[in-house]
């Protein structure tokens, strides 16, 4: 808590709640902010929530750790990361309107993974049905154990590349394009496997229309994954989503047209099928499905801009290279622009961006250069996703287990998820000055 007292800069937070496996809420809290000329991630703290989870109890139970800290986080909260559960983005009553009631000057994000997951349901029917299919498929095998285990001796015997489907879940959008994927590779041991045990399922594998489909949807879902990992990990900025995101809006169009012109270079595994059905590609794609593939990408493309506007993915692209950015594209009103004029000249800085990272970097010009470094930090320290708090709850998960229900996890929390290195003088005279008994 020193350490966010003592910052020069506003700090960010993401938080999130989820159930342990004794059907405990728990609220999870990171912070990253400005230490030691650098930018740092921090797990804050980890409190059950014991009764309800509604948005004014999260709101307590942060106020009320800041407060046994004496530490005004309202003043220096810059930007507040957040799911989009309603208890945290209700319009009214949900959390960010609370923390916004309180402290108007906080700016709240939408995580861009789960954005980006919710830009990714919308399916036209065709493909839907595909999908729904492909899962009942997965779910023939993972959820019966012995077709589990038969299957997987039976790819074994036949020399396959891989033994197991994938286990598709909702919750588990990140690894859609995965599980497809597999399914895609194993269609043809999946298709002996479903008519020896006479499932009606493997009459959707004789249908070219059925692993067209599937084809393209485990490229499709590809490259969403693709974009889903680029966006996750800790030190991704704002400003790092953005760009990716707006490198698939670019490209969503071109897709298009090359799939309506016949090249599917974008959609390898569809390509892949069409070579080896050894027929003209215009005769082997239907045309219904092919307007399907087209419609889903033109969906895509106005769901991912209803979902991420305009100024979400607006990078100051100085900000990334004061020395390559074209600083004409500055307005002339801009004061930053003298700086980054007089930056450029400074033979020792350039030397000093290309050995430091991009938050060591601003951090370092606090003093020479305030306007720019305040700038450019505040465009760095914002959370992009909730991607701490979603591997936070991986470790709680290994902590908390059914022989550990009872378990009070926050310390347990701290130890597994803290960077900082505790101040073991002051525990060791805490423990040192309680009265032996």
């Amino acid at each position: 808590m020193e350490e966010l007292a003592a910052m020069p800069f506003p700090f960010s937070m993401q938080l999130d709640e989820s159930d342990d496996i004794s059907q405990c809420s728990q609220l999870l809290v990171f912070v990253r902010y400005v230490h030691a000329d650098a930018i740092k991630e921090e797990f804050r703290f980890c409190e059950p929530l014991l009764e309800t989870t509604k948005a004014i109890d999260i709101l307590e139970m942060l106020k009320n750790f800041f407060a046994k800290q004496n530490f005004d986080w309202k003043k220096i909260l810059g930007t507040l990361c957040t799911d989009g559960a309603p208890a945290m983005l209700g319009n009214t009553s949900g959390f960010t309107a609370l923390v916004k009631k309180e402290a108007p000057h906080v700016i709240v994000t939408h995580c861009f993974l789960h954005r980006h997951a919710l830009a990714s349901k919308t399916l036209p029917t065709i493909l839907k049905e595909v999908l729904s299919t492909a899962v009942k498929v997965v779910n023939f095998f993972r959820a019966r154990a012995l077709n589990y285990r038969v299957f997987k001796r039976f790819c074994h015997e036949m020399g396959a590349e891989y033994e197991v489907l994938l286990y598709h879940t909702e919750v588990r959008w990140f690894s859609r394009g995965q599980i497809l994927k597999r399914l895609m590779e194993l269609r043809a041991e999946v298709s002996l496997f479903l008519r020896e045990k006479e499932s009606p399922l493997s009459e959707q594998f004789d249908r070219e229309e059925f692993i067209h489909g599937l084809a393209y949807l485990a490229d499709i879902f590809g490259h969403m994954n693709v974009i889903s990992v680029s966006i996750q990990g800790p030190a991704v900025t704002i400003m790092d989503a953005a760009e990716n995101l707006q490198a698939l809006l670019a490209k969503l169009p071109l897709w298009k047209r090359r799939l309506e012109a016949g090249n599917d270079a974008n959609f390898a595994m569809l390509e892949e099928v069409l070579l080896q059905d050894g027929v003209e590609r215009d005769k082997a794609l239907s045309i219904s499905l092919q307007a399907e593939m087209c419609r889903h990408l033109d969906t895509l493309q106005n769901s991912f801009k209803g979902y991420f506007c305009s100024d979400d993915l607006k990078v100051e692209t100085w900000i990334h290279n004061p020395f390559l950015a074209d600083i004409n594209c500055i307005n002339d009103a801009d004061l930053a622009k003298d700086d980054l004029i007089d930056l450029r000249t400074k033979e020792m800085i350039r030397h000093e961006f290309n050995s430091k990272s991009l938050g060591e970097f601003w951090c370092s010009l606090t003093q020479p250069y305030p306007r720019l470094a305040k700038r450019a930090v505040g465009a760095l320290i914002p959370f992009a996703t909730t991607y701490l708090c979603e591997s936070g709850f991986s470790a709680l998960v290994t902590i908390k287990t059914k022989s550990r229900n009872r378990l009070d996890v926050k310390h347990d929390m701290r130890v597994a998820l803290s960077k900082t290195t505790p101040q073991f003088h002051l525990l060791i005279e805490a423990k040192q000055q309680q009265p032996s008994h």
